[in-house]
């Protein structure tokens, strides 16, 4: 069972440490570009960072020390580190608790006497040695990197440190998914759910570096405030034994726990199932209208899934534009910064910092939804209901035009629903969003969400097995664009190949027509390319 456990996690060890070594290595190689190479531009440059890098809080801790490449690389790098690792925690823990038993592994092995105490464990170490040894290399390329580009070295002791901290964060990602997938009933549906708790505690422990008061919360529900304790690349950093070792504790009893919540359901059922209503044994279709009408059955289908995601990210939403003077008080150090917000924001800070964060999150939430979409597709395929679907019969274009006509409902729905919240949340802030600006912000998210889905309907009807895995890995590499062109600064055509760059920011600036047309350009685009390569391929294959 080792074996073939092993084999399954060859394929994210080989991506992630591919991750790791370029996006180590690239942050290195911009330290020795933008900050220069006398004390004087890194003392000028390290100044800079601390104030700018404020606005990046919600996914990176606040900067200290960054005019030594060591402060950098803590920042910039092992900031950035725990998104990547724990999206592959969350992907390989629904795949190994939810995955496994929609393929049936799962039953073959309890047939073979392998009982769930020793899947499970297996399971779990399988993950934490792939992790350690990508950890573990990425960590060595980034110790060569900073040696090549900057000609200077990384203190060994607190590159173990850190390292430890991040494999910690790790397990613990993987251990509470796979709590999670407990109470899901697939892959797709373990993923979601694993996402949205990830997601809720990650920006939990994010705006607690600026709302003082979400700390406790913090501290009691993310182990990611956990991480951020240990700063040992940092001047005058340290490294959190205790932090850390909670962490690793954490991961077991979570381990733990799935055990237990494994021993009492049955395979490829929920812990907690709604008992149905009983009805007489039927060959008649079901009576509802909504699953006649093509489109809206496909909405009908994913209901609670659309009301989860809306009322997931409205609460969020409302939340964080609640407490908006609150965060501003963040910048009340940076007098620049403000300014800069009261003139994008028309004259209301407030306006400009929310938009500025919210949106900032909710792309990256779209994007996500887009690849659990992308993943129920490529399910249907490899799982046989496309075929199903087919064989009714219906042609293989309506199918790729009905999943995206759907997919606009659905995302439309989840975006009515949080920029509801955040006009609300706003409200009870007292800072008027206008909602003429709201309205063009909210519209412009479903082209940017729909070009992810293109991308991602595009390699569905290609190669649905490796569709999710591909899209991932654009969404990333999208991002670290987005991430590192400003810095690098490259020119304009340069950062529009990210999609994140191409949807601008309309509740402040209005509406960037060039950025509008290229996503509509790839969502079309996309979505026929899609329709016409899945002419070109058996079902299944």
């Amino acid at each position: 069972m080792f074996a073939l456990s092993w084999r399954l996690q060859r394929a994210g060890l080989i991506g992630m440490t591919g991750f790791g070594l370029f996006y180590g290595l690239v942050q290195a190689a911009a330290y020795s570009s933008v900050a220069g190479s006398t004390t004087a531009s890194r003392l000028a440059f390290g100044q800079q960072m601390e104030t700018a890098g404020r606005q990046f809080s919600l996914f990176l801790p606040l900067p200290h020390g960054v005019e030594t490449i060591a402060g950098y690389i803590q920042w910039r790098v092992y900031g950035a580190l725990p998104l990547l690792f724990g999206f592959w925690a969350l992907m390989s823990a629904a795949g190994a608790s939810r995955g496994d038993e929609e393929r049936g592994l799962v039953e073959e092995w309890l047939a073979a006497g392998v009982g769930r105490i020793r899947y499970i464990v297996t399971r779990f170490l399988t993950f934490a040695l792939t992790a350690i040894i990508a950890i573990a290399l990425t960590s060595a390329a980034i110790h060569l990197g900073v040696i090549g580009a900057a000609g200077s070295f990384l203190p060994l002791g607190p590159v173990v440190e850190v390292s430890l901290a991040l494999l910690a964060l790790t397990l613990t990602v993987h251990a509470l998914t796979m709590v999670v997938a407990q109470f899901a009933v697939s892959r797709t549906a373990a993923a979601s759910l694993g996402g949205l708790v990830v997601g809720v505690i990650f920006f939990i422990n994010s705006l607690s570096r600026s709302a003082d008061g979400l700390v406790p919360i913090a501290r009691i529900v993310s182990p990611f405030y956990y991480y951020d304790l240990s700063q040992p690349l940092s001047p005058g950093g340290r490294f959190d034994v205790a932090a850390t070792l909670g962490l690793f504790i954490a991961s077991i009893v979570l381990v733990g726990l799935t055990l237990w919540l494994m021993t009492i359901r049955d395979v490829g059922s929920a812990v907690i199932q709604f008992r149905s209503r009983q009805h007489p044994a039927t060959v008649r279709p079901s009576p509802n209208a909504l699953l006649r009408i093509p489109v809206l059955a496909l909405v009908y289908e994913q209901r609670l899934g659309i009301i989860a995601w809306g009322v997931g990210c409205g609460f969020f939403a409302f939340y964080l534009a609640s407490i908006s003077r609150q965060m501003l008080g963040l910048f009340q150090g940076s007098s620049g910064f403000r300014v800069y917000l009261t003139l994008i924001g028309h004259g209301n800070p407030y306006v400009a910092l929310t938009g500025y964060i919210w949106f900032g999150i909710f792309l990256a939430l779209l994007s996500v939804f887009a690849i659990t979409q992308v993943a129920r597709w490529s399910a249907d395929d490899n799982e046989g209901r496309l075929e199903m679907v087919l064989s009714t019969p219906v042609s293989r274009t309506r199918v790729v035009l009905e999943r995206a006509a759907a997919l606009v409902v659905r995302m439309a729905g989840v975006i009515a629903i949080t920029s509801l919240a955040l006009e609300l949340g706003a409200a009870s802030a007292n800072v008027t969003i206008g909602p003429g600006s709201l309205t063009v912000a909210s519209l412009l998210l479903i082209p940017f969400g729909m070009s992810f889905a293109a991308i991602g309907a595009v390699l569905a009807s290609q190669a649905p097995r490796a569709a999710v895995a591909v899209l991932a890995t654009y969404t990333f590499v999208s991002y670290l664009l987005t991430e590192l062109g400003p810095l690098l600064k490259w020119p304009d055509w340069a950062l529009k190949l990210s999609v994140f760059s191409l949807y601008g920011n309309p509740l402040t600036g209005g509406v960037d027509w060039t950025g509008l047309w290229i996503m509509s350009a790839i969502t079309i685009g996309g979505f026929v390319a899609a329709a016409f390569l899945m002419q070109h391929r058996d079902v299944g294959s």
